[in-house]
């Protein structure tokens, strides 16, 4: 090969390199994700100089020396960002960014940055973490970094890339889904607490609330507000509380029931126990409750029978 040829040669390549160069520049600039083209070797460095100290705890080095996260802060180096970048920073100009990582960064930025030192310094050559930064106006954004040694970079960490996606509004649509679930949920909590502890009318005077289920002291809460907030909407002079459907009933739920008969007593108004089975009755008993004040029957239909009968005859 003469020198002609090989300076042919030379020139060919250089001429595809160019253009391989400005395809990359082409991609890097449209693209419509926040591209940054950055040097850590500095950052490599202060690294090195770390675990050369006899540090081998990297994570928990750098917790109980946070100057040294700041530093390598400090130390990498912004060569290049995409037009992407200023849009998601608000930024007019690249001037404004290539200044250096403080002018984005917030305190959670901070911790992600302190990860990626871990990583990187553990022998990682990529990284990838949900973070926030700061736009230049002061608007806090959400995005997922990502961070990739350049190829042939591994070693020197001279040229790596790193992308920032913008999730904010995704975010907030998934906070305000949880937001709309939880308000749901609570609403359908609310509408079976009503279902399981309903207030039935069987005339102007006389309201029936059939207990069904196991009775806890939350559930006896809510069944007394329920009864009480009806029987002094209607005005009835009975309420019949119906135990038929209560698997169990222990001391707790017992004293819940008198309680709730109390109540019921306070606002004028006579109670009827209806679904007495032996328990209840031994419970009525040891709690050494004021039976004359409340009336029981066996069944829901003779409770039914005894109020209509004229068991609401006076408050």
């Amino acid at each position: 090969m003469n020198t002609s040829d090989g300076l042919t040669q030379l020139r060919r390549r250089v001429e595809e390199l160019e253009r391989s160069e400005a395809r990359y520049r082409g991609i890097f600039e449209s693209s419509p994700i926040s591209l940054w083209e950055e040097d850590w070797s500095a950052v490599r460095q202060h690294l090195d100089r770390i675990i050369a100290s006899g540090v081998t705890d990297l994570d928990a080095h750098f917790r109980a020396h946070i100057d040294d996260v700041f530093t390598g802060i400090g130390l990498v180096k912004i060569l290049d960002v995409n037009k992407a970048t200023l849009e998601l920073c608000h930024a007019e100009s690249k001037d404004q960014i290539l200044a250096g990582l403080s002018v984005i960064f917030v305190e959670a930025a901070v911790v992600t940055f302190r990860h990626e030192l871990v990583a990187l310094g553990n022998g990682a050559t990529s990284f990838e973490e949900e973070t926030f930064i700061s736009t230049l106006d002061g608007e806090r954004r959400t995005v997922t970094l990502r961070l990739a040694m350049s190829a042939g970079a591994e070693q020197t960490w001279e040229r790596c890339f790193v992308s920032l996606l913008d999730i904010t509004e995704r975010k907030r649509a998934e906070e305000a889904l949880r937001q709309s679930k939880e308000e749901t949920i609570r609403a359908q909590m609310t509408m079976l607490a009503q279902l399981s502890t309903p207030v039935i009318p069987i005339s102007d005077d006389v309201i029936v609330m059939p207990l069904i289920g196991a009775l806890d002291r939350a559930r006896m809460q809510q069944a007394t507000g329920a009864l009480l907030d009806e029987l002094q909407r209607r005005q009835a002079r009975v309420a019949i509380l119906d135990i038929t459907g209560v698997p169990g009933m222990d001391a707790e739920a017992t004293h819940g029931i008198l309680q709730a008969a109390s109540a019921v007593r306070l606002l004028g108004a006579k109670v009827v126990l209806t679904g007495i089975r032996a328990e209840v009755a031994r419970c009525l008993v040891e709690l050494g409750s004021d039976l004359p004040a409340i009336v029981t029957r066996g069944t829901l239909q003779a409770g039914i029978a005894y109020a209509m009968q004229g068991g609401a005859g006076a408050r």
